[in-house]
């Protein structure tokens, strides 16, 4: 095989080792994303006086080596209105926004 070749070759599966990973990233952003809303529905939290308190809204040190997306995927909801926090770092789901959101292409 030509020395041209396998430099394509290994340009064509560096392209792909990329984007599998950026897809398997992205699968666990959704699932965090769907363990947040089912943690507060589950939680009855659909109001601001309703609101709860989320152990893993900041993040924690003492978990080395394991990535847990939840609390970057808590700041860009509430960045984006689907959460609401409170003053006193509660937190509570806004479907209305959640609904809206759903609803465009």
């Amino acid at each position: 095989m030509s020395e041209t070749l396998q430099m394509i070759l290994v340009f064509i599966i560096m392209i792909l080792v990329i984007i599998y990973a950026r897809r398997v990233r992205a699968a666990k952003m959704i699932k965090a994303r769907d363990f947040i809303l089912e943690d507060l529905r589950s939680k009855n939290a659909l109001s601001a006086e309703s609101a709860v308190h989320l152990d893993y809204a900041q993040r924690s040190f003492f978990r080395i080596g394991l990535r847990d997306d939840r609390p970057k995927v808590l700041r860009q909801m509430i960045q984006f209105g689907i959460i609401g926090m409170t003053e006193g770092q509660l937190f509570y789901l806004n479907e209305s926004a959640l609904s809206h959101i759903k609803n465009q292409p």
